[in-house]
C-alpha cells in the first residue's frame, strides 16, 4: 500500500492551526485532549492522537469539538495505513455535509484509494472535489495524484495535460511531473520525446533518480551499447533505484558484450543471473558463448540450453554454439538437432549457412536426426548457397548421400544426368542402388520389376561383386515368375564366377536345386542339393534340413527310395523337432520297398511324437493302407475308423471313410461296406468323397437290382449327389465358372445361384463369390457367401478355403473373438498343410489382438514344430511367441527372440522387435541396455519408416528416463518436423511428450 508524502499532514496542520489555540493544553477538559490531540497530529503521533480524541467523546464535548475530533480522527486514521478510515471519512461527510473541511475530507477520500492502487476510485472521489476550494499544498497534491491516478489508468492524454500544468507551475512536483511526462512517452514508444524530457529531469531525487535507467533501455534497444552501458552503471553506482538493479546489471553486461568488452560484461551478467528469478534468454547466451570462447564447453551447455527458444537471431546464434559445444563433446547426434534447428529458423544467412554446412556435415559423420534427408540437404544448401565456400565439398557428397539416405531413387536419377555417366563412382553407385531397389521390389512381390534393375545391375561395369549378387537374385526373380530353365541358368552363372569361399554359393545351389527339380531334372537337383549340405553354414540348420528333405524327393521321384529314405533320415537327425516330413517320408519309402510293418511302425511315431503336425491323419490313412497290404484287414479297418473319429472333418477323415468301405468289401463284410458309404452320404453330402459313395453304391445296389432303392435314399439326404445330375445345371455352372476365370465377372455366378437354389456346384459358386468378394476388400460380403457354404455345405471341397475367408473377414470387420472361434474350428477340420497353417496363423494374430497371451503362445507352439508348411511367416510368429512371453513375465525367453530378429532390420519383424525389445528394457529400468538396443536399430537405418519413427519415440523416452529432457524433446521436435509419414499415431504420441514435459 502506497505512503501519503508528509507534505499532505503539513498541509493539513496549516490550515487547521488556529483551531482552539487559546486551549490549554493540559487542561483535563475536551479543550485540553483536543489541544493534545492536535499537537500530537502536528507531530505526526497519529497514534497519540487517536488516543487523546477518544477521550474526548467522554467529556461532553461541543458540536464543534465534536466536528474537529471526527476530522483529525479520520486523517490520522488515514495516515497509519487503517482501512477504518474510510469509514471515518464517510462518516464525516454524513454528519458534517456542510463544514467547510468537506474538500480536505472528499480529497482524503480519493488518497484512500489512491494509496491502495485504487485509480479508478480515487478519480471519482477527486471529482467531487469543487474546483478552487482547495489551495496550496493540497491543491496541489489534488492536481498531481489525479494526474498520476489517469497515468495508471491508461488515460495518457489527460494524464499529460495534468503533469504539464504541475510542470509549469513549478512546484514541489514540478521534477516528478517532468519524469512522468517522459514515462508516459516512453510508453507510448515516443523515445525521442521521453529522452528530451528525461534529459530535463533532476535525477538526485525520486521518480527522477530512475530517468538514467529508462534512457539505458531506450539506448539498448537503438543498439547505442555504449551510451546504454554508461547509463546503466550510473544507475548501479546510485543505487537509488534498487527495484532496478538487476536489470540495470543486464543492460550493462549485454551492452558491454555487445561492445566486445566480453571480460568487462560477464560481472555484470553474473550478478543479473544471480539477481533474477527468471533471467533473459540472451544474458544465458552470452554468459554461454563466454565459457564456448574460453573451452568450457560442459559450463557452457546448460547455459546455451536456457537460450535455444528465442525465436529471434540470438536463438539462431544459440542453437549453433551449442551445437558446437556437444560437437567439441562428442555427442554428434545432439549436435545435428541443434544445427537443424539453428538452419531452420533462418534468422541472419551467414548463421543460417554454418548451420546448414555443419548439420550436413554431421550426417555425414554419422550423426542422426529423425529421418533426415542428407542428399535433399545438399541440394537445397547448393539450391540458396550456390557461391558458398562449401559448395565444392558439398557437390562430393551428394551421390554418396544418396545411398547413405538408401534413397536409391535419387540415384538412379542423378546417375542419369551428363555430369555424371562418366564417373566410375557413379556407375558403382547405380548399380548399388539397382541391387538395393530390385531387393526391395522382390520383398513386395513385384517379380518383373526387380528383375529387370537386377539385369541391368548385373551389365554395369562397377562393382564386380554386386554384379555377381545382381545375377544372383535376377535367378530367383526368374524362379518365382516361373522360368525355371533361365533361373537355372542364372543360377550356373552364378556359381561359374564365385570364388570357393564365396558366403553365398549355399543360397546359389539351393535356388539351383529347386530350379532344376521344377524342371524334373532330378538327378541334377539332387547334386546342387547334397552342395548346400556341403557348404552351408552347420549354424544354419534351417537350410540343410530343407536341401536334405528335397535331396530325398529327387530320389523319391526316380524310385531310389533306399536312397531317398537316407537323406530323409539326415534331414530328421539335422532337426528332430521339425521332423515331421522327413519322419513321414522315411515311412512312405519303407512302404515302397514293401517293408510295410517298418513304415507302420515309423507311422506310429509320426503320430506320436508330433501330434499337433498337418501329416497326421495323411499318416494314419497310410498307416492303413499299409495294413491292407500286409492283409491285416481287421487293423486296417480299426485304424481307418479311428483316423475318421479323430478327424472327422478333415478331407483324410472324408476319405478315411470309403477306404474303409473298400476294405470292408474287401473282407467280405458287404452289408458293413454299404452302411459305411451310406455313412459317408449323409455325414458329408456335399463332399466329393460322397459322389464316389454314391458311384460305388450304385454298383453295389444295381447287382442287386436295387437301384431305386438307392435312389430314394439318395434324394432324401439334403445336399447329397442326386443319381442324375441335370445337365442344364453343370452347363450354367461351367459357363459362369468360366466368366469368372476368365474375365472376373460374378453376374453369371449369382445367376447361377438364383435359377439353382440348390444345385450340383452351389458350394463352389458360393466360394468364388466369396472369395471375388475378399480380394476386393468387400469384407462383409465376403462374410456372408463363405458363412452361407460352411453353414450349408461344410464338407464340401471349398469349405475349407471357405472357412478361412469366414474367419478372415470377422476379423476384418472386428469380430475377433469370433474370427478366433473361426479359426480354431479350421485348425480341426483342415487337411492340408498350408491351410492348417493359415487356420494357426489367425488363431495367433486374434489371440495377440484380444491379449490372449496363452493360447497366443500354444498356435507359435503349434506353428513352430513342423515344417511341413513354408516358413514365410516365420519370423512374425517368433516376434508374436516373444510378445506374449514378456507380457507373461518371461523376458529372457522374449529378449533372446527379439534380440536374434533384430539383427534383420530389413525385416519388418526385425526392426519391430528392436523397439518392443526396448520398451520392455526400459519398463524394467535396463536403460542403458535399452539405449543399446534402440541405438543399434536407428543405426541401422531400416527402411520401414513407421517402426523407426517408433524407434525415435523409444529412444526419447529412454533419455528422458536418463535425466535428458533437452535431449529428448529435441528428438521429438526433429521427429516432428522431417517425418515423411501421415500416421495419426505417430504425431499424437510426440504431441503428448511434449505437452506433458
Amino acid at each position: 500500500m502506497m505512503k501519503l508524502p508528509i507534505s499532505l499532514a503539513v498541509a493539513a496542520v496549516a490550515a487547521i492551526g488556529s483551531v482552539n489555540a487559546n486551549a490549554g493544553i493540559n487542561s483535563p477538559d475536551a479543550a485540553g485532549y483536543m489541544a493534545r490531540g492536535i499537537a500530537m497530529y502536528n507531530d505526526r503521533n497519529y497514534d497519540g492522537c487517536l488516543d487523546q480524541l477518544l477521550q474526548l467523546r467522554q467529556l461532553n464535548p461541543t458540536e464543534a469539538q465534536s466536528e474537529e475530533a471526527l476530522f483529525y480522527m479520520a486523517m490520522s486514521t488515514l495516515y497509519c495505513g487503517d482501512d477504518e478510515a474510510l469509514d471515518l471519512l464517510r462518516a464525516f461527510v454524513e454528519m458534517y455535509g456542510g463544514s467547510t473541511r468537506m474538500p480536505q475530507v472528499l480529497a482524503a477520500m480519493g488518497d484512500y484509494h489512491f494509496t491502495r492502487g485504487a485509480y479508478g476510485a480515487a478519480l471519482k472521489a477527486y471529482a467531487k472535489v469543487e474546483p478552487g476550494t482547495l489551495s496550496g499544498n493540497l491543491h496541489d497534491d489534488l492536481e498531481y495524484r489525479t494526474a498520476y491516478s489517469r497515468m495508471m489508468l491508461g488515460e495518457n492524454s489527460d494524464a499529460l495535460r495534468g503533469f504539464a500544468s504541475l510542470s509549469a507551475q513549478g512546484g514541489k512536483y514540478a521534477n516528478a511531473a517532468k519524469f512522468y511526462i517522459a514515462y508516459i512517452h516512453y510508453s507510448q514508444g515516443d523515445y525521442d520525446t521521453a529522452l528530451k524530457e528525461w534529459k530535463g529531469v533532476d535525477t538526485a531525487a525520486e521518480p527522477g533518480c530512475a530517468a538514467p535507467y529508462y534512457m539505458s533501455q531506450i539506448y539498448f534497444m537503438r543498439g547505442d551499447y555504449s551510451t546504454a552501458a554508461k547509463l546503466a552503471s550510473k544507475v548501479l553506482k546510485d543505487g537509488k533505484v534498487p527495484q532496478f538493479t538487476a536489470e540495470a546489471n543486464r543492460i550493462a553486461g549485454e551492452s558491454l558484450f555487445n561492445l566486445g568488452k566480453r571480460n568487462e560484461a560477464l560481472p555484470f551478467l553474473w550478478q543479473y543471473a544471480a539477481q533474477t528469478q527468471d533471467p533473459q534468454p540472451s544474458a544465458f547466451y552470452m554468459l554461454g558463448v563466454s565459457e564456448y570462447d574460453q573451452g568450457h564447453y560442459d559450463e557452457a551447455v546448460p547455459l546455451l540450453q536456457k537460450a535455444v527458444n528465442m525465436p529471434d537471431a540470438l536463438g539462431q546464434s544459440a542453437c549453433l554454439y551449442l551445437g558446437q559445444c556437444y560437437v567439441k563433446r562428442g555427442d554428434t547426434d545432439a549436435a545435428l538437432l541443434l544445427f537443424e534447428r539453428a538452419y531452420r529458423m533462418d534468422c541472419v544467412n551467414s548463421v543460417t549457412e554454418t548451420a546448414f554446412y555443419n548439420y550436413i556435415v554431421a550426417l555425414m559423420d554419422g550423426g542422426r536426426a529423425p529421418f533426415a534427408r542428407t542428399v535433399n540437404m545438399l541440394e537445397e544448401f547448393l539450391g540458396r548457397f550456390p557461391a558458398s565456400a562449401y559448395a565444392p565439398t558439398v557437390r562430393e557428397l551428394a551421390l554418396n548421400g544418396y545411398l547413405t539416405d538408401q534413397d536409391y531413387a535419387s540415384v538412379l536419377r542423378l546417375t542419369q544426368e551428363g555430369a555424371y555417366q562418366q564417373s566410375a563412382a557413379a556407375r558403382q553407385a547405380r548399380q548399388q542402388a539397382l541391387y538395393m531397389l530390385g531387393n526391395r521390389e522382390y520383398a513386395a512381390g513385384r517379380y518383373a520389376n526387380a528383375l529387370g534393375m537386377f539385369n541391368e545391375g548385373a551389365s554395369i561395369k562397377g562393382n564386380s561383386a554386386v554384379a555377381r549378387q545382381c545375377v544372383l537374385r535376377g535367378a530367383a526373380c526368374e524362379y518365382d515368375l516361373g522360368e525355371y530353365a533361365k533361373s537355372k541358368s542364372g543360377y550356373t552363372s552364378f556359381i561359374n564366377s564365385a570364388s570357393s569361399g564365396d558366403e553365398n554359393l549355399p543360397l546359389a545351389y539351393y535356388g539351383l536345386g529347386y530350379a532344376q527339380y521344377m524342371l524334373e531334372d532330378y538327378n541334377g537337383a539332387l547334386k546342387s542339393f547334397l552342395k548346400v549340405r556341403t557348404l552351408a553354414p552347420v549354424s544354419d540348420v534351417r537350410l540343410r534340413v530343407d536341401a536334405m528333405n528335397r535331396a530325398g524327393d529327387c530320389e523319391y521321384m526316380e524310385s531310389h527310395f533306399t536312397q531317398a529314405q537316407s537323406y530323409y533320415a539326415e534331414a530328421y537327425n539335422l532337426d528332430p523337432s521339425a521332423g515331421d516330413y522327413a519322419m513321414y517320408q522315411q515311412a512312405l519309402m519303407k512302404g515302397y520297398n514293401r517293408d510295410y510293418k517298418g513304415k507302420i511302425a515309423m507311422l506310429d511315431e509320426v503320430i506320436n511324437q508330433y501330434h499337433s503336425s498337418s501329416l497326421v491323419p495323411a499318416a494314419m490313412l497310410e498307416q492303413a493302407e499299409a495294413y491292407v497290404a500286409l492283409g491285416q484287414n481287421d487293423n486296417a479297418i480299426a485304424t481307418y475308423k479311428k483316423l475318421v473319429q479323430t478327424f472327422p472333418s478333415t478331407s483324410y477323415g472324408r476319405n478315411g471313410y470309403l477306404q474303409l468301405a473298400i476294405t470292408q468289401m474287401s473282407a467280405g463284410a458287404r452289408k458293413n461296406a454299404i452302411e459305411t458309404y451310406k455313412k459317408v452320404i449323409y455325414t458329408y453330402p456335399s463332399s466329393e468323397e460322397a459322389k464316389v459313395a454314391v458311384e460305388d453304391l450304385k454298383r453295389l445296389y444295381a447287382e442287386d437290382g436295387r437301384l431305386g432303392e438307392l435312389a430314394e435314399f439318395v434324394n432324401s439326404v439334403p445336399n447329397a449327389p442326386r443319381i442324375e445330375a441335370s445337365e442344364l445345371d453343370a452347363s450354367a455352372f461351367m459357363a459362369a465358372e468360366s466368366d469368372y476365370m476368365d474375365n472376373g465377372v460374378t453376374e453369371r455366378l449369382k445367376e447361377y445361384l438364383a435359377e439353382y437354389p440348390h444345385g450340383t456346384y452351389e458350394p463352389q459358386a458360393l466360394y468364388y463369390l466369396a472369395e471375388n468378394a475378399s480380394e476386393k476388400g468387400n469384407h462383409r460380403e465376403a462374410l456372408e457367401y463363405a458363412s452361407r457354404v460352411v453353414l450349408v455345405h461344410p464338407h464340401s471341397e471349398v469349405a475349407e478355403d471357405a472357412t478361412l475367408i469366414k474367419a478372415q473377414s470377422e476379423s476384418a470387420l472386428g469380430k475377433t473373438e469370433l474370427a478366433y472361434s473361426t479359426f480354431a474350428d479350421l485348425e480341426t477340420r483342415a487337411a492340408g498343410a498350408r491351410t492348417l497353417q493359415e487356420a494357426r496363423l489367425g488363431m495367433m494374430r486374434t489371440a495377440m489382438e484380444l491379449k490372449k497371451w496363452n493360447e497366443t503362445l500354444l498356435a507359435t507352439d503349434k506353428l513352430l514344430g513342423t515344417s511341413a508348411a513354408g516358413g514365410g511367416t516365420m519370423n512374425e510368429v517368433e516376434f508374436d511367441r516373444a510378445l506374449a512371453l514378456d507380457r507373461t513375465g518371461h523376458h529372457t525367453e522374449a529378449d533372446k527372440i527379439w534380440r536374434r530378429l533384430a539383427k534383420e532390420p530389413e525385416s519388418v519383424y526385425g526392426v519391430k522387435s528392436a523397439v518392443y525389445l526396448g520398451e520392455s528394457l526400459m519398463q524394467r529400468g535396463k536403460l542403458s541396455e535399452a539405449r543399446t538396443v534402440v541405438n543399434n536399430i536407428i543405426n541401422a537405418e531400416p527402411s520401414n519408416q513407421y517402426w523407426l519413427a517408433r524407434a525415435f519415440i523409444t529412444l526419447s523416452d529412454i533419455l528422458r528416463r536418463q535425466g535428458q529432457e533437452f535431449e529428448a524433446d529435441e528428438y521429438l521436435k526433429s521427429l516432428k518436423s522431417n517425418y515423411p509419414g501421415s500416421e495419426a499415431d505417430i504425431f499424437e504420441m510426440i504431441d503428448t511428450r511434449l505437452n506433458n514435459a
